[in-house]
């Protein structure tokens, strides 16, 4: 009977798992990946775009394997949807694809892996959504949401973030006007806004910018303005550039104001040879994984509480048709960004009132048709809805790391228990399971996590057969 792994979440990182696993394992292996959604591959990022979304970078730069860093692109290519989609196109070879367009990707290497792998394992997909674990003797019981379970020899978690927190007082029944969008991935709610509406956002990252694009190709023409507390956007992309050396010579600093000087020392000699800040904040990039675990832990909240806002516009930038969108929106006057804070939603009546303090300005308000809660997802998992992660932490199994920004984990992707001890044969990979990492949300990163668990866990998987296989010659010499 083969090894059964139980894959919980089956969006991108669960897949690209189920693929890595597959390729590292030498003995065959019943990999079972549990996902709700009809197809594994997409999840939240690419499942629950629109037709419209793109990818945020060129398909270049979406490695899956490092070995081959252009397995998208020739796919794109030879599925014919590289020539399909010419607005993905903004120069020979830069080709900005639909989400869609790579989630059907990821689908596809789920299927020809589970056919053709290494080491003659099976990918099955089980369609339900996990919402419970136990264990059992040296297993795991799964239980799902048809009520039924299945027992698993490994599970490994790959769920994702919740959904944005709203934090705002609701006052004056103004919960009980329509158009009110919590979730900002309900893309059928904000398609329902009236053409003419004015919409306020709240949030001015990658996910704003994603509602803009629907509101706009569904036909929206009203105002749209975005308040965040800083007003910060998503960068646009320049040079890309692997090469560029983060510390050269430099000890890696220790300290969050340390690798902020740093960073701007390095733009500073980026500069001086008359080339933009896109090489250093790319090169931070592919040093974090690595480094991240040098800093302490204190260092590392520093970074989180006080330079992530600013680390997340720069490093996810925005596609140039998005890009163009916004500087279109602005030099019309329909779209206006703006630095404050929500004090309060009310009701004037049959609109809502956003009472908030501009920066540096006095209290005011403004009225709207429509508010679109786009804060970027919510990942301390005191908040998480997601049954399975909330009955594993009620029970113990698994805790938030100490930053909460995910779960707690070793360095090769082990969940810790409530007394941070390792659960084993308990794993977890992706964005949540990001403490020693640093990030494990683009797809280069995630998929390099994933790989690494992956690896980690068939090493793993291979000891214990190895031990299998020799206990009975050791019973026979004695």
């Amino acid at each position: 009977m083969n090894v059964r792994i139980g894959i919980v979440g089956g969006g991108f990182t669960g897949a690209v798992f189920a693929v890595h696993l597959a390729n590292a394992s030498s003995v065959p292996l019943d990999i079972e990946i549990i996902e709700p959604r009809e197809k594994v591959g997409a999840g939240l990022a690419y499942g629950s775009a629109s037709a419209e979304h793109r990818i945020n970078v060129p398909s270049d730069r979406l490695t899956v394997f490092r070995e081959e860093p252009l397995h998208f692109t020739q796919w794109l290519k030879a599925r014919g949807e590289w020539n399909a989609d010419p607005d993905g196109l903004t120069g020979p070879e830069d080709h900005y694809s639909t989400r869609h367009a790579f989630g059907a990707y990821v689908a596809d290497l789920v299927r020809k892996s589970s056919e053709n792998n290494t080491s003659g394992s099976i990918i099955l997909h089980r369609r339900n959504m996990a919402t419970a674990l136990e264990r059992t003797a040296e297993r795991w019981r799964v239980t799902f949401d048809s009520g039924e379970s299945a027992t698993y020899d490994e599970v490994v978690v790959c769920t994702t973030y919740g959904a944005p927190a709203f934090r705002w007082t609701l006052a004056e029944g103004a919960e009980e006007l329509p158009h009110l969008v919590r979730n900002p991935w309900d893309w059928d709610a904000i398609r329902a806004i009236p053409a003419d509406g004015d919409v306020v956002i709240i949030g001015t990252g990658l996910t704003m910018c994603d509602a803009v694009v629907t509101l706009r190709v569904n036909g929206h023409r009203g105002r749209i303005r975005a308040i965040s507390r800083r007003a910060l956007t998503p960068r646009e992309h320049g040079e890309f550039d692997s090469s560029f050396d983060l510390f050269e010579d430099r000890e890696p600093p220790l300290t969050a104001i340390g690798l902020l000087r740093l960073v701007r020392t390095r733009i500073g000699d980026a500069a001086s040879e008359g080339r933009a800040w896109h090489p250093v904040v790319d090169a931070v990039r592919r040093n974090l994984a690595t480094y991240w675990r040098t800093l302490p832990i204190a260092e590392r909240g520093k970074i989180a509480r006080h330079l992530r806002a600013y680390w997340d516009v720069h490093r996810f930038r925005m596609a140039p048709q998005v890009a163009s969108l916004l500087a279109e929106g602005k030099a019309d006057e329909w779209f206006t960004l703006s630095a404050g804070r929500i004090d309060r939603i009310g009701r004037t009546g049959s609109r809502f009132r956003i009472d908030w303090t501009p920066k540096g300005g006095s209290p005011g308000g403004t009225e709207a048709d429509a508010i679109i809660n786009c804060t970027g997802p919510d990942s301390d998992l005191r908040r998480t809805r997601n049954p399975f992660v909330q009955a594993a932490m009620k029970s113990g199994l698994l805790r938030p790391d100490a930053l909460r920004i995910g779960f707690d984990v070793d360095a090769d992707g082990r969940l810790l228990d409530s007394g941070g001890e390792v659960s084993p044969g308990l794993w977890a990979a992706g964005p949540l399971a990001r403490a020693i990492v640093g990030e494990a949300t683009g797809v280069p990163e995630a998929s390099a996590h994933a790989r690494h668990v992956a690896e980690a866990l068939a090493a793993s998987l291979d000891r214990a057969v190895l031990i299998a296989r020799e206990v009975p010659l050791a019973v026979r010499e004695i």
